[in-house]
């Protein structure tokens, strides 16, 4: 699941990297189906501010890479939806999506909503909402709180150290509450709370999780009664096997089928929840207040400045990362799981929202951002057609091997006579080309890796794509 968000300057386009965590259900939904929204039917050409339609930027994304697309845009003058699709059946403005990461902002809602309810304050410890006396602390011995977890500034990792699945394809289906607080039980914290950002899964299953246990029942239980029904999304947004449609076939960037991801209450939180167009939309009218609901105080809260991230330039909400955007402030939280990638853009101070959906693990946040403000531009995927050279068999055996970035996110390469193939955890498996012995790219998707040392087998290589640089030691 991404949820990498780009760094925004004026018109500066987004970064964007590979979901290292991967992120990239239960209980009944409402039969109601969501309220319509109004639809503007597009024409194939040019809109009336003679921008091309979404249709239009649909169909020359898929010619790039993805599988099946479909965007929406709400405005002022109403609401565009479109869909498209290089292969298989055409999606539509209902169809399902895996939305992985984007499900933390739903999560932070639920938390902002018990703040606003007077249930409890994001200063509080998480710990008194934990059954048996369980601690969570920091190195200084300080209990985390609910703003930490919601912010990304717990010191909690990306992942569990003890998240071991039983199959690849599927990494969290089981992952439960008993595995969670085994882990929970031994975590060493290395630094203080709220001292730095790091990006957390495990955080943010956790903080669905705790505010579960608080009401005596699961996350999606909770999710569902307190945010889905009363937004009007029951039937849009919901959880696997909870929907009145199948959710689509998910693909890895090659475009080969891949498994669905499932989640247990204790991870749910972080990505559990399918969604379509028409839902997600209703979702950012609710965010920018569009229609009457009991919900408006915690999305408020939600899209406040809350603390620091990585970036300088990107401050983050409750969940939400914050980009400057032509002297105004956007919102935007990305999605990824092994079949599928979302963005969602939010811009108050027009009214206006966007939300892209793939069902293939490509990026989406680029054509996502340009609907919301077409000044931003799209991704060059002039790298991915870039010439390569041929290199002997000898030449790539050495470069064949399995490389970590952390325990729980590696890359395995392949070397097949004169090709050579990479396969991230979780995802598919995609063909590199040569630009030089020791430096390769992709065309699924615009990045490169280059190998340590001039020859030999390496012992290292860095991945490079959207501006960032993640470094991979090799393990045999």
């Amino acid at each position: 699941m991404t949820s990498v968000t780009p760094g925004l300057r004026r018109y500066a386009g987004p970064q964007e990297v590979v979901d290292m965590g991967g992120l990239s259900r239960r209980r009944c939904v409402a039969a109601a189906l969501l309220p319509a929204l109004p639809l503007r039917l597009l024409a194939q050409g040019t809109d009336a501010g003679g921008e091309p339609t979404l249709q239009r930027l649909l169909q020359a994304r898929l010619a790039e890479q993805g599988v099946a697309l479909a965007a929406g845009r709400l405005s002022g003058a109403g609401t565009e939806i479109a869909a498209a699709a290089a292969q298989g059946a055409v999606p539509d403005a209902d169809s399902l999506f895996e939305i992985g990461s984007i499900t933390k902002t739903f999560t932070a809602l639920l938390l902002a909503d018990a703040v606003v309810r007077g249930e409890l304050r994001l200063e509080d410890a998480v710990e008194a909402a934990l059954p048996g006396g369980l601690k969570l602390r920091d190195v200084q011995g300080q209990p985390l709180r609910w703003l930490d977890l919601a912010t990304h500034r717990s010191g909690l990792p990306r992942l569990a150290s003890n998240m071991l699945p039983s199959r690849s394809d599927d990494p969290y289906a089981d992952y439960d509450w008993a595995s969670l607080k085994l882990f929970i039980q031994g975590w060493q914290a290395q630094v203080p709370r709220d001292s730095r950002y790091e990006y957390s899964n495990l955080g943010f299953g956790l903080l669905g999780h705790a505010l579960a246990l608080r009401e005596h029942t699961d996350y999606a239980t909770l999710l569902t009664r307190r945010v889905l029904k009363p937004l009007g999304l029951s039937g849009a947004v919901g959880f696997d096997g909870e929907l009145p449609r199948p959710v689509l076939q998910g693909h890895a960037a090659n475009g080969q089928p891949v498994s669905a991801w499932h989640f247990q209450s204790a991870t749910a939180g972080a990505g559990a929840l399918r969604g379509s167009v028409r839902g997600l939309l209703r979702y950012a009218d609710a965010a920018l207040g569009g229609f009457e609901h009991p919900l408006r105080e915690a999305f408020a809260l939600c899209l406040q400045r809350h603390a620091a991230s990585d970036k300088p330039i990107n401050p983050v909400g409750l969940a939400w990362l914050l980009a400057p955007l032509d002297g105004r402030t956007v919102f935007n939280h990305d999605g990824g799981t092994a079949g599928f990638s979302s963005s969602l853009w939010l811009d108050p101070a027009r009214r206006r929202a966007t939300v892209v959906l793939s069902n293939a693990q490509v990026g989406v946040n680029d054509l996502a951002l340009h609907l919301l403000d077409s000044r931003v531009p799209l991704r060059d995927f002039a790298a991915t057609r870039q010439a390569a050279v041929t290199l002997s068999a000898e030449q790539l055996a050495p470069l064949a091997g399995v490389y970590a970035l952390n325990a729980q996110f590696k890359l395995t390469l392949r070397a097949d006579g004169q090709r050579l193939f990479a396969r991230a955890t979780g995802q598919g498996e995609f063909e590199l080309f040569a630009k030089t012995p020791r430096r390769f790219f992709a065309r699924v998707t615009p990045l490169e890796i280059a190998f340590d040392g001039e020859q030999g087998v390496p012992a290292a290589l860095t991945l490079h794509q959207g501006g960032s640089r993640l470094k991979f030691v090799r393990e045999d």
